[in-house]
C-alpha cells in the first residue's frame, strides 16, 4: 500500500495571505490526491533567523500590502476585517494547533481555519486563552482540555522545534509549501502548486 503524499503547509496565524491559503489548500490537495500536513510556526523567529521583515515594516510596501490583503481576500470570495491589533504573538493559538495535531489530527485544518476567521473576520483576540478555547469549542473540540495540553512543557518544546523545522525547510515568509521536495512561497504561487500536484513536476 503506497503512502498518500503530503503537502507541507507552513503558516503563521498572523499572516493574512496564509488565511487565504488555508481556505484553498485542502481543495488543491484533494485535486492532487494529496493530504495536507499543517505546520504552524512563528514568523517573528523566522524573520529574525533569515533576516527578512514583515511587509508592514516597509512604509511603501506596507501601504500597498494593506490594500492587497483586502483585494486578495475579495478576489477569493473571503471576508476580511483588518484586526485592531496587528501583528500579534500567536504562540498560544499555534500551540493549540500542535496539540490538536497530537490528539485529533483530523481536526487540525478546521481549527486553523476557525482561528484565522476569528482573527481576520470576527476581530477576536486569539492571543487570549479564552478566545482560543471558545473557537475550539465552536468546532466540537474540548477547548479547556486543548488549552491545558497546549501549556505543557512538551508542547512548548514542540513549538520551538516546529519553528526550527520551518527555518530548516527554507521558510522565510508565509505561507510556505513543500511538496516532493519542491518549495513554493506565497499564496500567489498556489496555482503553480496546484499544477505540480495535479499534473506533475514542471
Amino acid at each position: 500500500m503506497t503512502t498518500k503524499q503530503t503537502i507541507d503547509f507552513y503558516f503563521d496565524l498572523t499572516s493574512p495571505y496564509s488565511y487565504v491559503a488555508a481556505e484553498q489548500i485542502e481543495e488543491i490537495a484533494a485535486a492532487g490526491k494529496r493530504s495536507v500536513n499543517y505546520k504552524p510556526t512563528l514568523l517573528g523567529f523566522v524573520f529574525k533567523s533569515t533576516g527578512n521583515t514583515a511587509p508592514m515594516m516597509n512604509p511603501a510596501k506596507g501601504k500597498y500590502s494593506a490594500k492587497d490583503f483586502a483585494r486578495t481576500a475579495r478576489f477569493h470570495g473571503l471576508k476580511i476585517n483588518w484586526p485592531k491589533k496587528f501583528p500579534i504573538n500567536a504562540t498560544t493559538a499555534s500551540r493549540a494547533i500542535l496539540q490538536v495535531l497530537n490528539t485529533q489530527p483530523e481536526k487540525a485544518g478546521e481549527l486553523t481555519r476557525a482561528l484565522y476567521k476569528a482573527y481576520f473576520v470576527d476581530g477576536l483576540d486569539i492571543t487570549e486563552d479564552s478566545t482560543v478555547q471558545a473557537v475550539a469549542d465552536s468546532i466540537g473540540l474540548d477547548g479547556a482540555a486543548l488549552i491545558t495540553g497546549a501549556q505543557t512543557d512538551a508542547v512548548k518544546e514542540q513549538m520551538k522545534n516546529a519553528v526550527q523545522e520551518s527555518i530548516d525547510a527554507g521558510m522565510f515568509g508565509a505561507p510556505y509549501f513543500v511538496v516532493d521536495g519542491e518549495a513554493f512561497w506565497g499564496q500567489d504561487r498556489m496555482e503553480q502548486l496546484r499544477r505540480w500536484v495535479v499534473q506533475g513536476p514542471f
